[in-house]
């Protein structure tokens, strides 16, 4: 019987609304880039262009919240806005400081493009999913995730998929655990930033460890009590 609640309490307009128009950003923004790979050669266009592909499940969110008056307690800050906000400068700094201004804003740049997707995958889609059970919403995210990605053909397709299926389990419980979008951008555009090939590097890939370790100690033990902790479960 509760299952079947869950089920029923789950909005399909909104979520089609939502899946709809984040593919079709996402589509947009693929054939711009194919049509002008001048992009690729510019460090401003690059950002720009992968901002847009970010911004089809924030516009998807909005516009499925707005259109069907529905609504979130996942929200940028989550439950402590220092803490979010020193979630995304801290890293930023940290990196700033070992490879320059560049790579400061390229951390950046990352974390702002994963709170435009996190905002759809979480603070919209698994907030509507939030009754299912967790293996369900999981999957249902992990396989939405992996076809809104349209240029599958030019990924590892097991690994990236096995890859979001433990993102949207491991980012899920972040967000279900502190409602922070922020802490969720910072996971998933630190995975991204890690792209460029620095943790070959022994500096860059002590300080990508020692900010995992510091948003996690920032996050489950500073200022948590345990009178706290019983609240909050």
């Amino acid at each position: 019987m509760k299952q079947n609640l869950s089920y029923k309490n789950i909005h399909i307009g909104a979520i089609a609304t939502f899946y709809v128009i984040a593919l079709l950003v996402r589509y947009i923004s693929l054939l711009v880039v194919e049509k002008f790979p001048s992009i690729e050669t510019n460090y401003a266009l690059q950002v720009s262009a992968a901002l847009a592909t970010g911004l089809g499940p924030a516009i998807g969110a909005l516009m499925a919240m707005l259109i069907f008056k529905r609504k979130t307690e996942y929200t940028p800050f989550g439950k402590s806005a220092w803490k979010s906000i020193a979630t995304i400068v801290i890293p930023c700094i940290v990196f700033g400081i070992i490879g320059g201004w560049d790579l400061g804003m390229t951390c950046f740049w990352a974390f702002a493009y994963g709170l435009l997707e996190e905002f759809g995958w979480r603070g919209f889609l698994q907030y509507e999913l939030r009754e299912l059970p967790m293996w369900q919403y999981v999957l249902i995210i992990t396989i939405m995730w992996f076809l809104w990605h349209l240029d599958l053909s030019q990924r590892s397709v097991l690994p990236f998929f096995l890859l979001l299926l433990f993102a949207s389990w491991g980012i899920g419980k972040v967000v279900s655990e502190t409602h922070s979008l922020l802490f969720c951008a910072a996971f998933h555009g630190i995975v991204n930033f890690s792209k460029h090939g620095l943790l070959s590097e022994t500096p860059f890939l002590i300080a990508f460890i020692c900010v995992i370790v510091f948003w996690i100690v920032m996050w489950y033990f500073v200022g948590t009590s345990p009178k706290q902790q019983n609240r909050e479960e």
